[in-house]
């Protein structure tokens, strides 16, 4: 896209992960192969299987195989060979890579198919048509120029040229195609052809005018009501963390992380200790099921309790609290799941002053069920409890304010795209495992629903980018202890 060399050529190719090999003795016969399986070709023209092989080195003119193809003025004679092509790129549309360049073979953009339900047929909109970019649109910095993606499409833009990038940029904003002509000094046609890649992409959204004066636009994703409730982030998340609707790896990657940089990690985990680490009770379990109710009371009675007039837990209490959910079992593993039971999550404990415990963050150690005093300043022990007072809605301090946070590492180590999915699952299996034995004790829990990065990360001595908060969870005492027994 540049005044001086004004003419787009359109480029084909298969994606880099495709191939494709001819069936021997069987003229434009061939197969294709792909991330999602083989596909095979019956038999057309020997020019499918030439179009096709050079279409595996990288982007390549057709008209250099079948001259018109691009625009469809080829001889009538050879309108055969025309047809099987066109027929074998619509099987193949999931497959086939777009680049658009400029006639000295400088790509300007790339349209890349990342899913099975890809189908590209990009346009030439009226210089008078109105575009914006998705809401949903992301730009990230890739090897080879800026890369566009969106959650809703079957597609992801690679914008190899500033001045690719300067198109785009007009379209924060809703914009005719000949305005952007205008300010990018490029012919009407060529900007067309650009913004029809765009669009046929998913990248822009076609504008219609609205009740609102002239210059007054409505867009369809705008009011699709199954996506209101969407933000962009989370539906990118959502979208990333399973596989089908992308291209990137899902899944194990490999062998778990070494355990010697774990334990390297493990050592400048914390923030400065202030004393020496708290053996907590271990509960007498020694006929529990004659005194205790059965699991289906237990998970009968469950619910988020808000104690205005809790009282702190005693020592007893939070050691069986904490062992009954989150200790480590001598057999292996814990009380709650985990993916490939790698157990990111580290608990911290921020106390009013429970027993022997004095006010302020605890870390707890789930193998030697121990407790570690930290070295917090008393303004972030404040900051924690009244945040968490105030998300619980709550008048006074929570006895308990359990944060979570999460050893990233030990999971997207060994586990690709969903790592970050999979910790949000594990925090909710741990938080209803506090929920059940907090009820089954009489007690009073309640999970919040977010908690703030920045002061659990001072508060802790934490790089949030190695470690950042997923969860929060208060519990209290009852006051009056009768009201927290379950009663068949």
């Amino acid at each position: 896209m540049n005044p001086a060399a004004p003419f787009l050529m359109s480029l084909w190719s298969l994606r880099e992960d495709c191939g494709f090999r001819s069936v021997p003795g069987d003229p434009g016969a061939g197969v294709v192969s792909t991330p999602w399986g083989d596909i095979r070709l019956e038999p057309g023209t020997p020019a499918v299987g030439r179009a096709l092989e050079r279409m595996t080195y990288g982007p390549v003119s057709l008209d250099n195989v079948l001259p018109g193809f691009t625009e469809g003025t080829g001889p009538a004679e050879e309108r055969t060979h025309y047809d099987a092509l066109d027929a074998a790129l619509e099987k193949l549309q999931h497959l086939v890579v777009r680049t658009l360049a400029l006639a000295d073979g400088t790509h300007c953009l790339t349209v890349v198919p990342i899913a099975r339900r890809a189908r590209f047929k990009p346009g030439r909109p009226d210089a008078d048509a109105v575009h914006r970019l998705s809401r949903f649109v992301t730009l990230w910095a890739g090897p080879e120029g800026w890369v566009m993606e969106s959650p809703l499409a079957a597609h992801r833009v690679v914008l190899h040229t500033p001045q690719a990038g300067w198109l785009v940029s007009c379209y924060a904003r809703p914009t005719t195609v000949r305005e952007v002509s205008r300010l990018l000094g490029l012919p009407v046609a060529e900007t067309a052809l650009a913004v029809g890649y765009l669009e046929a992409a998913g990248m822009l959204v076609p504008g219609t005018p609205s009740d609102g004066g002239a210059d007054a636009f409505s867009f369809a994703e705008d009011h699709d009501a199954a996506l209101a409730h969407w933000s962009p982030r989370e539906l990118l998340v959502h979208q990333r963390s399973r596989p089908g609707a992308h291209d990137e790896p899902v899944g194990e990657s490999g062998p778990f992380a070494d355990a010697d940089a774990d334990a390297d990690a493990d050592s400048e985990r914390v923030g400065r200790v202030g004393g020496a680490a708290i053996a907590l009770p271990v509960p007498d379990r020694a006929g529990a099921g004659e005194r205790e109710p059965g699991l289906s009371e237990v998970l009968a009675a469950r619910r988020s309790e808000r104690l205005d007039d809790g009282r702190p837990l005693s020592l007893d209490q939070l050691g069986e609290l904490l062992h009954r959910s989150a200790a480590e079992r001598p057999t292996g593993g814990r009380p709650y799941p985990s993916l490939g039971s790698r157990y990111p999550l580290e608990l911290y404990l921020t106390v009013t002053g429970v027993g022997d415990l004095k006010r302020g963050v605890y870390h707890y150690d789930p193998n030697g069920h121990l407790l570690s005093p930290l070295d917090t300043a008393p303004e972030l022990v404040d900051g924690l409890l009244h945040e968490a007072a105030a998300n619980a809605g709550l008048s006074q301090e929570p006895s308990v304010l359990i944060s979570m946070t999460a050893r990233f590492r030990r999971t997207a180590g060994s586990y690709r795209g969903t790592a970050y999915s999979a910790l949000l699952k594990e925090v909710g299996a741990l938080q209803q495992t506090l929920y059940l034995v907090a009820t089954a004790m009489g007690l009073g829990p309640c999970a919040l629903a977010f908690g703030d990065t920045e002061t659990a990360a001072r508060a802790f001595g934490l790089d949030w980018r190695a470690e950042p908060g997923v969860g929060e969870f208060v519990v209290s005492a009852f006051a009056d202890p009768a009201a927290g027994t379950i009663t068949a």
